[in-house]
């Protein structure tokens, strides 16, 4: 089973107006560009929000989460740590509603290669531990195959939170579940396809365990792979 690929996932609510333009410019042309030259940073998507909880999510792929306990990603976080105040470094991890979190594979057991898509659907929930098995059940046999036959969904993945020693703050509020979906077109949530594949009595049943649940619908704004 493809058990080892991972994602760091970073979502941001509030960018204040006056630097968001120069941030998205040092997000492409610095934050991500450092990270991929590390060993097991494979590549990385931004998206901009069209609606749900989140202004921007960034996705980056990793061949392990080991990636972030790496010595030279250790040496880049405290190179980064040292940079001032008014850094976009530093600014960035004060930002209002920042949500970070490295989440590991789960569902399928393929190799992910990132398609030619535009559009994301990303959900994060937890639910009860006592409701988990039948929360992976309807997920991995009834839901994600329903939703690969609506048309524009190109692909589907289920990862789960990493407890990582080396980062405790990581785990603090974040959901344990993750689900990404590649989208071509928009509006493929919006579908009378979508909508009939999502709302199924065992789906019913399910989202009402859900909790500290986001939704976000993206546009990717930003797509940089490894050299």
């Amino acid at each position: 089973m493809n058990s080892e690929r991972a994602v760091i996932l970073g979502c941001f609510k509030d960018i204040p107006g006056d630097v968001e333009a120069n941030w998205n410019q040092w997000y492409a042309s610095s934050h991500i560009p450092a990270r991929l030259a590390l060993p097991g940073f494979m590549g990385a998507r931004r998206f901009r929000a069209s609606e749900g909880d989140y202004r921007y999510v960034s996705l980056y792929e990793l061949l392990t989460a080991e990636a972030v306990s790496s010595e030279p990603y250790k040496k880049l976080k405290q190179k980064e740590t040292a940079k001032p105040a008014d850094s976009f470094e530093a600014q960035t991890l004060q930002f209002p509603g920042f949500l970070r979190g490295i989440y590991r594979q789960i569902y399928p057991d393929t190799e992910y290669c990132m398609p030619d898509a535009e559009h994301l659907l990303m959900v994060a929930h937890d639910v009860p531990s006592d409701r988990e098995d039948e929360f992976n059940a309807w997920y991995n046999t009834e839901h994600i195959p329903a939703m690969l036959r609506v048309p524009s969904v190109v692909s589907a993945r289920r990862f789960t939170l990493v407890q990582n020693p080396a980062l405790p703050d990581v785990e603090r509020g974040r959901p344990k579940f993750l689900t990404l979906y590649d989208l071509t077109d928009e509006f493929a949530t919006e579908s009378p396809a979508f909508i009939r594949a999502r709302d199924t009595p065992w789906s019913n049943r399910v989202r009402g365990w859900a909790t500290c649940r986001a939704r976000v619908v993206a546009q990717q704004i930003t797509r940089q792979m490894k050299a």
